[in-house]
């Protein structure tokens, strides 16, 4: 173990404090005000609903209820020897260790965090009636008052991600005294150990800890920090000794490696309770004394150790890799960032990563590896073969009750698969126990694998069904249902040697497996389905658009001009395979190697790129039409805003788009950050847009108390898409009261790795199950009339801070189509989604928000999508090019507060047609969801969803960003003045002394 370096000084990533603010403004001048108003509208001069103060608390009270809900759902029972759970109504107190339990998580760091802590599970069992022993929490509390670094974007990740933990056997906390009171106190002890990540630092592979009060950070290099420290262990050592019962409590952000909680004497019981929302930790002592079930089942898969994973090399900040000619490419060309904490900070490196594991992403490679007899030589204190790899497989969970399962129909077995069928099998749910519960039904396939040919995981998930709640002895019969086309695999390289690329099904037998989880098989007798499939069968064209499916990234076809494999660039990367395992499992990164010419030539765009989409023959458009036709009127939506928003090919949208001028169109395109801009020529008001997939203006821009919902990851460990869509419509609802008309959340990219800082607030490392339950999510909020913008398209699945802004991500198309862009074309053609987010990473070479082949080539042309894609924060315009979004099928720019310009020509009609192109697609996305809420209410036929009337502000901030301005100059005027007769002072100080 050695000594961390001292912290460094943390910078601010984008707020600046108010006289920062005016002298900005002051040195600029008048001019800014153009350039920020926008901006400073979608901050001050939002339009007001009109809710009665009745309605939000009533909003405000479900939300909290549907919280406590859904943690007590998500909570996973990991492990409950001899039945310790639920504990006697005898247990009045209890002892609460760990230095966490002073701490408690209730979300990830960054954009998606929950900004209060209301209820935490110490004021949670004062509320349910449980005494704790404070002697212990004081202790904690004076070692250490809190964490140091609480938002990763502002800080290291050997900062943000830091451990506190005394010994115990250190006296100086654990005094004799206290630890004889404690066993006097209470012979149930409770352990909470907690881990926090977020957007911008992934988790670290060493551990940053402090041991003793204001001492030393130690480094140990010998564990992460998803693993337990050894002061943990001890500490489990000892309650375990001393303790009658012994219950930990993951309070984290991302999974752990937990195989101390098996091995060690007296360790009972264990939940996962992920990272609670601002008040959910409320309903966790109701839980573990059995008022409530823990009901959740595991979105990842747990192993013994990490490195098992195959994207072990190739994650976290040791997973990036170095380019070693890329000297003045961008980043590399100077530019700065403030997100590690410190002032200046030059970018070190061009980086990139490789996703060389391919398709074999969690449990589809734990699985598959052990199909193939990868692990059949693991022997250790965990288990053999695979039972020593794999602590709690995807889809994992015990309950305090047991159930029976009984397939009631298996007619699909024997029979011959259709090219647009379906398969169905329908089991029928028995609680045998004496406890009420929920249990979850998983089905999974097994497609026909030919080695060297299409890579194929051994199983994947493709239904799932979660039980209402059963009493002893009560039923419920499910139906699992999986559409043929569904288990196709995308073919990129012709590895069959048909003839075709795209998506296909090979011919062979196709086997059905109902699971309690990844791995295990129900015992019932009709569990095992098998069907067969004569001959292949090609899906060459989209089934609900009609459009050509084919290569877009890859080899010759790639229509951003470099392979996303990096097979035409000399990446040289070898990717996992299904037909050599132990020939190509990723054992360590590429730390460097030389970046080609063509991909040098798509480090940035340039004006001849952008000169290239210039085609005269393009139409004129029209604009300031004077034809009369308004979105809005006195705060209500027209009829005509409900027939545009029904259908984006109405005739009537041509003479609308002809009423806009070019500067409305401009603005609303160029200041997309936090607004969709008022537009006077065609009577629409400002919409207003915030952050939070876990709470509603939850980066620091709530307009009135929102709750904070458990995060993503935890939701996802619930398996109930029906309590998702309730959640959903909870967001919107508070979206509303707050005055907005559309979320920056929720967000589906992939758990690829458990390192991931950000996968608190992603779903699961499954697209089909992450796809399910954020669809479910976005059909809640769109459903009570708000849009959304679902991050982060595509492949922003790591965050260490020297690469997620402009990394080379490669993979292969297959990889990109099957695990990546799954859950998000499942959002789009079965959840009608109206609004994505592109990332701050490439796709290959060329950046995520500007690729023509992701944004036009798949989300538009094939998948038929007509909403809006707008940016992420864009820091650097050079990188996060507006003109490169507009020509690659963007929406909006998310150019800043400070608001942004356009770099290259803007007087080609076929620019012209890409602003009215754009501005359309927003538009739409801003009315769609009014359609949706108009049919959802008349669906349910209540009228009390339906979303209330937005009116315009009567703040006219433009004329106060006037005076501002001028107070600004007067203030920085007289601060000149002070500054100079100050220096005129000390020279004349200096002059007398000598």
């Amino acid at each position: 173990m050695s000594k961390a370096k001292t912290p460094k000084p943390i910078a601010r990533r984008v707020c600046m404090g108010a006289s920062a603010a005016f002298l900005a403004v002051a040195v600029v001048g008048t001019g800014v005000l153009s350039t920020m108003a926008s901006s400073v509208d979608a901050f001050v001069g939002t339009p007001q609903v009109h809710m009665t103060d009745e309605q939000k608390n009533a909003n405000l009270a479900e939300a909290s209820a549907l919280a406590a809900q859904a943690e007590a759902e998500a909570t996973v029972l990991l492990q409950n020897k001899d039945n310790t759970l639920p504990l006697s109504s005898d247990v009045k107190k209890v002892n609460v260790f760990g230095w966490a339990s002073t701490a408690w998580l209730v979300g990830g760091s960054g954009s998606g965090q929950v900004t209060s802590v209301d209820v935490d599970f110490l004021q949670a069992l004062n509320n349910y009636g449980i005494e704790y022993n404070t002697e212990l929490t004081d202790m904690y509390k004076n070692f250490q008052d809190g964490r140091e670094y609480t938002q990763t974007l502002f800080s290291w990740p050997e900062q943000s991600g830091r451990l506190y933990e005394p010994d115990i056997n250190n006296q100086t906390y654990y005094t004799q005294a206290m630890l004889d009171n404690a066993k006097n106190f209470s012979d149930t002890a409770v352990v909470v150990i907690g881990r926090l990540a977020g957007e911008s630092n992934d988790a670290t592979k060493q551990q940053y800890k402090r041991t003793e009060k204001d001492g030393d950070i130690v480094v140990d290099d010998t564990r992460t920090m998803l693993e337990l420290t050894t002061e943990e262990e001890d500490l489990l050592n000892y309650v375990g000794a001393n303790y009658k019962n012994v219950i930990v409590l993951i309070n984290s952000t991302n999974i752990m490696e937990l195989g101390q909680i098996e091995t060690i004497p007296g360790v009972d019981a264990c939940l996962m309770v992920g990272t609670t929302g601002s008040d959910g930790a409320s309903v966790l002592p109701a839980v573990l004394w059995g008022e409530k079930e823990p009901g959740g089942c595991t979105a990842d898969t747990w192993a013994y150790d990490m490195s098992t994973a195959a994207s072990y090399a190739n994650a976290g900040m040791e997973g990036v890799g170095a380019y070693t000619n890329a000297d003045g490419l961008y980043p590399m060309d100077g530019t700065t960032m403030g997100n590690l904490g410190e002032q200046n900070y030059e970018y070190p490196q061009v980086s990139y990563v490789d996703y060389a594991e391919d398709i074999y992403v969690g449990y589809k490679w734990y699985e598959t590896a052990d199909t193939e007899g990868y692990w059949d030589e693991v022997s250790n204190e965990y288990g053999t073969g695979y039972d020593g790899v794999v602590q709690y497989p995807f889809g994992y969970g015990l309950s305090y009750t047991s159930f029976d399962w009984k397939v009631t129909d298996a007619s699909a077995n024997g029979s011959t698969l259709t090219k647009d069928g379906d398969v169905t099998v329908k089991v029928t749910v028995t609680n045998t126990g004496d406890r009420a519960g929920k249990d979850v039904v998983e089905l999974y396939y097994t497609a026909p694998y030919i080695a060297g040919e299409i890579e194929k995981s051994s199983v994947e998930l493709g239904a799932f069904a979660k039980t209402d709640e059963l009493q002893p002895g009560e039923s419920q019969e499910l139906t699992l249902t999986i559409p043929v086309e569904d288990m196709a695999s995308y073919d990129a390289y012709d590895a069959n040697h048909n003839g075709f690329t795209g998506y296909e099904l090979d011919a062979g037998d196709y086997i059905f497996t109902v699971r309690h989880n990844a791995h295990d098989v129900d015992d019932d007798a009709n569990a095992t389905i098998t069907c067969s499939l004569p001959a292949n069968v090609q899906y060459p064209t989209d089934s609900v658009t009609g459009a050509e499916v084919n290569n877009k990234f890859t080899g010759s076809d790639a229509i951003d001009g470099v392979s996303i494999d990096g097979s035409d660039s000399a990446q040289n990367i070898t990717y996992l395979t299904r037909a050599d395992f132990a020939g190509t499992f990723p054992k360590a990164n590429t730390p460097s190697r030389a970046m080609t010419d063509n991909v040098k030539a798509l480090n940035l765009y340039t004006a001849d790129m952008a000169d290239a989409y210039i085609d005269e023959n393009d139409e004129p458009i029209t604009t300031g039409a004077k034809n009369g036709l308004k979105l809005e009127e006195n705060g209500k939506t027209t009829d005509l805003a409900y027939q545009l928003g029904s259908d984006y090919n109405d005739p009537q949208w041509d003479a609308l788009l002809d009423q806009l001028t070019v500067d409305e169109m401009e603005n609303m395109y160029i200041n997309g950050y936090g607004n969709t801009a008022k537009m006077d020529s065609i009577s629409k008001i400002q919409g207003t847009d915030t952050d939070g997939p876990a709470q509603v203006g939850s980066w620091g821009r709530a307009a009135g108390k929102t709750v904070g919902f458990p995060n993503s990851a935890t939701i996802a460990q619930t398996w109930n898409t029906a309590l998702v869509v309730e959640i959903g419509h909870s967001h919107g609802k508070q979206a509303l009261q707050n005055n907005y008309s559309g979320l920056y959340a929720p967000a589906a990219n992939m758990h690829r790795s458990p390192f991931n800082g950000r996968n608190y607030e992603y779903y699961s490392e499954d697209s089909f199950l992450s796809g399910e339950m954020c669809g479910s999510a976005v059909q809640g909020i769109q459903e009570m009339g708000v849009y959304v913008y679902i991050k982060h398209f595509i492949c922003n699945d790591g965050e260490s801070g020297i690469y997620r802004d402009s990394v080379y991500t490669w993979m292969t198309e297959q990889a990109l189509r099957e695990v990546y862009l799954k859950p998000f074309k499942a959002m789009i053609q079965k959840y009608d989604a109206t609004g994505l987010m592109s990332s701050y990473n490439r796709i290959g070479a060329v950046w995520a928000g500007g690729s023509e082949a992701l944004l036009t080539g798949v989300l538009r042309d094939e998948w038929g999508f007509n909403g809006a894609v707008i940016t992420d924060y864009a820091d650097h315009h050079s990188f996060m090019n507006g003109d490169q979004a507009l020509r690659a099928g963007g929406s909006l720019w998310m150019a800043g507060f400070g608001g942004g310009e356009m770099a290259f020509e803007t007087s080609s009609n076929s620019y012209m047609q890409a602003l009215r192109r754009a501005t359309k697609q927003v538009l739409y996305m801003y009315l769609h969801v009014r359609a949706i809420n108009r049919d959802y209410s008349n669906a349910i036929n209540d009228t009390s969803v339906l979303r209330p009337e937005f009116k315009a502000s009567l703040a006219n901030w433009r004329v106060l960003l006037a005076v501002i301005d001028v107070v600004a100059v007067v203030l920085f005027i007289l601060a000149l003045r002070a500054l100079l007769e100050d220096r005129k002072l000390r020279k004349a100080a200096e002059k007398k002394n000598s």
